[in-house]
């Protein structure tokens, strides 16, 4: 899902986890992962390109 930075920040990411196996939240554009798209919104790449409904 596409998502503007300040929200996604708040979404779990299954990769950052914690000493105790506890996942982290999504760090946006401090990630190498993250795709910017439309500005301030972008995306998870390692969940492949999303769906945008027209």
């Amino acid at each position: 899902m596409i998502y503007p930075e300040s929200e996604a920040k708040f979404k779990y990411c299954p990769h950052l986890m914690t000493s105790d196996d506890k996942m982290k939240f999504c760090q946006g554009t401090m990630c190498m992962m993250w795709r910017s798209y439309d500005g301030d919104k972008g995306y998870c790449g390692l969940a492949g390109k999303p769906e945008v409904s027209k």
